[in-house]
């Protein structure tokens, strides 16, 4: 079987103009918690050469973020997990929010939270997941754990009762046969993405 990848992206787009709650605000919403979250981590981490390095990526002088006095290595330890598990607790809800779009139904802003309704499964699944270790320390392979355990999270979502390893072992299966086209379905977003760009549209938040 081959993926109609045309199909698939006009269906999330048709799918995505009949939610109440506009994709659009939803992300907005999302990168700006994001943009806080990521600031806090960065600012316990910060010193001389960090400011300096922000300094040259947004071009003006932040040496001052750096003014404040080292934090201790155990908070700065301690925040940077905290902001990272938050991250990906609010993605889990932007993933809530599209599967619930897609069933048709109403999804509001605070959908964004509800993956702290089974953060517990969430952190197993990001410890559990191969892929990680893999793609450190073989590259490739990783790439290929990565995509066989893509849908794990999603099958999480839709089934928050069922446990951490059934939703690895039902995204092995999912992705069975399927792994080269997901990739090339990544792919061919990048190219929707640059010709946005170039003629002046913000790129459209597509599952």
């Amino acid at each position: 079987m081959v993926l109609d990848r045309g199909s698939l992206k006009r269906e999330s787009k048709v799918l995505l103009k009949t939610a109440q709650v506009s994709p659009y605000l939803f992300t907005l919403v999302l990168l700006a918690i994001m943009f806080v979250i990521n600031g806090i981590s960065d600012y316990v981490q910060m010193d001389d050469e960090f400011a300096y390095v922000y300094s040259l990526r947004f071009d003006m002088d932040l040496s001052f973020l750096a003014l404040h006095r080292a934090f201790p290595a155990f908070a700065v330890w301690f925040v940077t997990i905290v902001c990272t598990l938050l991250g990906v607790v609010l993605t889990v809800g932007a993933s809530l929010y599209h599967l619930g779009i897609r069933r048709g139904e109403e999804m509001p802003f605070v959908t964004l939270f509800d993956g702290f309704a089974f953060v517990g499964k969430i952190i197993l699944t990001i410890r559990d997941f191969p892929g990680g270790a893999l793609l450190d320390a073989q590259g490739a392979l990783g790439i290929v754990a990565a995509y066989r355990y893509r849908f794990a999270m999603l099958n999480l979502c839709e089934n928050p009762e069922i446990g951490v390893m059934e939703a690895l072992n039902m995204s092995k299966a999912q992705t069975l046969g399927f792994k080269w086209q997901l990739f090339v379905l990544d792919l061919s977003f990048i190219g929707a993405v640059t010709k946005r760009q170039m003629i002046g549209f913000v790129p459209m938040n597509v599952e």
